[in-house]
């Protein structure tokens, strides 16, 4: 068995009509407890990697609106070894139980600089998009507008993992009005509450677009059709399977326009062609255009016997 590094202990509390009474439906707890287990242990992928393994148990259960007694646990994963190995360097070291706690903000306090925690910083954050964030030593500035919010360096990362966020949210997803009109973490006496209108700010952004590579390559490319629309992307093939390419060769097109070239069945032109792989959407997408032609070869008129 491993040896158990650090625990430390909050609670969850729920308000609402669905416990007045004093007990709660599984189908609103379960999915709550299972999603904040599922997020202190990606918090601490994140920041740990494989050296700690954590884990979220129940302790107990208190009528108050209803609350849940939770304990985050902590073994070290070759412990003795990780013992030795650490430097002294802020990044190497170890998040206990209670540094994610508070990285997390299940505790609505601050810590070191003046930091919030990460839901308290999605909170305030509300899906916008930074406009600059701004390293202070260990402290991250995000700012938004004319406002700033500081966070520390690790919590900017659980703010940038998507098994975090998707965990985060699902937790948030508990709180539907009418039912769970109030979700809290308590920690310590400090408090971090997710109310409905706080639900939304909790989203997962879409997936941003991004370029994954460029190149630009000679290829001999047969033509398979023309195209003088707008968008001037012609139809051809490099052996394999066909493709639209835009021609961003202006001196060649003004040849084509001028009919000063004519083409003919089984032409191939040399080229130099662009390939960009992008992300969109999360889907993955490539483009291709033609950024120069190096020469026109007409189709073969005669066979070659030698």
């Amino acid at each position: 068995m491993l040896p158990i590094m650090s625990g430390e202990n909050f609670k969850v509390v729920f308000e609402g009509p669905a416990v007045d009474d004093g007990d709660i439906d599984v189908r609103d707890l379960a999915p709550a407890l299972l999603a904040l287990g599922d997020l202190f242990q990606s918090a601490s992928s994140v920041l740990n990697g494989e050296r700690v393994k954590t884990s979220v148990k129940v302790k107990a259960t208190a009528q108050a609106c209803f609350e849940v007694d939770l304990s985050v646990a902590q073994s070290a994963v070759e412990f003795i070894k990780t013992l030795v190995d650490f430097s002294a360097d802020h990044k190497d070291q170890i998040a206990d139980a209670t540094s994610l706690i508070t990285l997390i903000g299940a505790t609505g306090g601050t810590f070191a600089g003046g930091c919030v925690g990460l839901l308290q910083f999605l909170k305030w954050l509300k899906g916008r998009k930074p406009d600059r964030i701004e390293h202070v030593g260990e402290t991250v500035h995000v700012h938004v507008g004319g406002t700033f919010i500081s966070v520390d360096g690790r919590t900017l990362a659980l703010a940038e993992s998507l098994d975090v966020r998707t965990h985060v949210r699902k937790f948030a997803s508990v709180v539907v009005p009418g039912r769970i009109d109030e979700v809290s973490a308590v920690h310590d006496g400090d408090k971090v509450s997710i109310t409905p209108e706080d639900v939304s700010s909790f989203d997962l952004p879409a997936p941003q677009d991004e370029e994954l590579s460029n190149e630009v390559r000679k290829m001999n490319l047969q033509i398979i059709s023309l195209s003088f629309k707008d968008d001037n992307k012609w139809r051809v093939t490099d052996g394999a399977d066909p493709f639209s390419a835009a021609i961003e060769d202006e001196d060649f097109q003004k040849k084509v326009d001028n009919s000063e070239v004519s083409f003919s069945k089984g032409d191939y032109l040399i080229c130099e062609v662009r390939e960009k792989q992008m992300m969109i959407s999360g889907a993955l997408k490539k483009e291709r255009s033609i950024v120069r032609v190096l020469e026109h070869k007409p189709a073969p008129k005669q066979m070659k016997l030698l």
